[in-house]
Protein backbone atom coordinates (compact mmCIF):
# COMPACT_ATOMS: atom_id res chain seq x y z
CA UNK A 1 0.00 0.00 0.00
CA UNK A 2 1.76 3.30 -1.15
CA UNK A 3 0.84 6.62 0.68
CA UNK A 4 1.38 10.15 -1.13
CA UNK A 5 0.04 13.66 -0.82
CA UNK A 6 -1.13 15.75 -3.49
CA UNK A 7 -3.27 18.35 -4.30
CA UNK A 8 -7.31 19.00 -5.01
CA UNK A 9 -6.08 20.13 -8.67
CA UNK A 10 -4.03 16.96 -9.15
CA UNK A 11 -7.05 14.76 -7.51
CA UNK A 12 -9.57 16.42 -9.81
CA UNK A 13 -7.45 15.75 -13.02
CA UNK A 14 -7.41 12.53 -12.34
CA UNK A 15 -4.18 11.50 -10.69
CA UNK A 16 -3.94 8.77 -8.69
CA UNK A 17 -0.39 7.92 -8.06
CA UNK A 18 -1.13 5.89 -5.12
CA UNK A 19 -3.12 3.43 -2.81
CA UNK A 20 -3.59 6.08 -0.14
CA UNK A 21 -3.60 9.88 -1.34
CA UNK A 22 -3.99 12.47 1.63
CA UNK A 23 -5.39 16.10 -0.22
CA UNK A 24 -3.93 19.07 0.70
CA UNK A 25 -4.74 22.81 0.12
CA UNK A 26 -1.28 24.27 -1.36
CA UNK A 27 -1.63 27.55 0.09
CA UNK A 28 -2.30 26.35 3.45
CA UNK A 29 -0.95 23.10 3.67
CA UNK A 30 -3.26 21.98 5.94
CA UNK A 31 -4.88 18.11 5.24
CA UNK A 32 -8.11 18.23 3.65
CA UNK A 33 -9.15 14.95 3.34
CA UNK A 34 -8.04 11.28 2.15
CA UNK A 35 -9.33 9.26 -0.72
CA UNK A 36 -9.22 5.72 -0.33
CA UNK A 37 -8.84 3.27 -3.47
CA UNK A 38 -11.34 0.94 -4.04
CA UNK A 39 -9.56 -2.30 -3.37
CA UNK A 40 -8.89 -0.93 0.54
CA UNK A 41 -12.29 0.54 0.54
CA UNK A 42 -13.60 -2.25 2.64
CA UNK A 43 -10.92 -2.76 4.84
CA UNK A 44 -11.22 0.77 5.69
CA UNK A 45 -14.90 0.72 6.44
CA UNK A 46 -14.97 -2.19 8.58
CA UNK A 47 -12.23 -0.62 10.70
CA UNK A 48 -14.15 2.62 11.61
CA UNK A 49 -17.16 0.88 11.95
CA UNK A 50 -15.22 -1.10 14.95
CA UNK A 51 -13.66 2.06 16.04
CA UNK A 52 -17.44 3.66 16.28
CA UNK A 53 -19.04 0.71 17.62
CA UNK A 54 -16.14 0.57 20.58
CA UNK A 55 -16.57 4.32 21.23
CA UNK A 56 -20.73 3.77 21.81
CA UNK A 57 -19.72 0.54 24.17
CA UNK A 58 -17.05 3.08 25.97
CA UNK A 59 -19.65 5.77 26.37
CA UNK A 60 -22.49 3.04 27.18
CA UNK A 61 -20.03 1.80 30.03
CA UNK A 62 -19.21 5.15 31.36
CA UNK A 63 -22.34 6.17 31.65
CA UNK A 64 -23.81 2.88 33.63
CA UNK A 65 -20.73 3.41 35.67
CA UNK A 66 -22.04 6.74 36.51
CA UNK A 67 -25.71 5.22 37.10
CA UNK A 68 -24.67 2.72 39.10
CA UNK A 69 -25.69 0.01 37.09
CA UNK A 70 -22.95 -1.80 35.82
CA UNK A 71 -21.38 -4.67 37.96
CA UNK A 72 -24.70 -5.70 38.73
CA UNK A 73 -25.46 -7.82 35.85
CA UNK A 74 -29.03 -6.27 34.56
CA UNK A 75 -30.34 -4.35 31.76
CA UNK A 76 -33.03 -2.18 33.56
CA UNK A 77 -33.88 0.88 31.41
CA UNK A 78 -33.70 4.51 32.41
CA UNK A 79 -37.14 4.73 33.52
CA UNK A 80 -36.80 1.34 35.87
CA UNK A 81 -33.66 2.93 37.67
CA UNK A 82 -35.55 6.28 38.45
CA UNK A 83 -38.73 4.12 39.58
CA UNK A 84 -35.81 1.84 41.69
CA UNK A 85 -34.66 5.57 43.13
CA UNK A 86 -37.86 7.31 44.07
CA UNK A 87 -39.01 4.17 45.93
Amino acid sequence: MTIKQISFRDFIRGVMPADVLQLLDKRTHKLKGIFISPKYADDVLAYLQEKEKQRKENRKKALLDFVGAFGEGDDTSHQALKARKYE
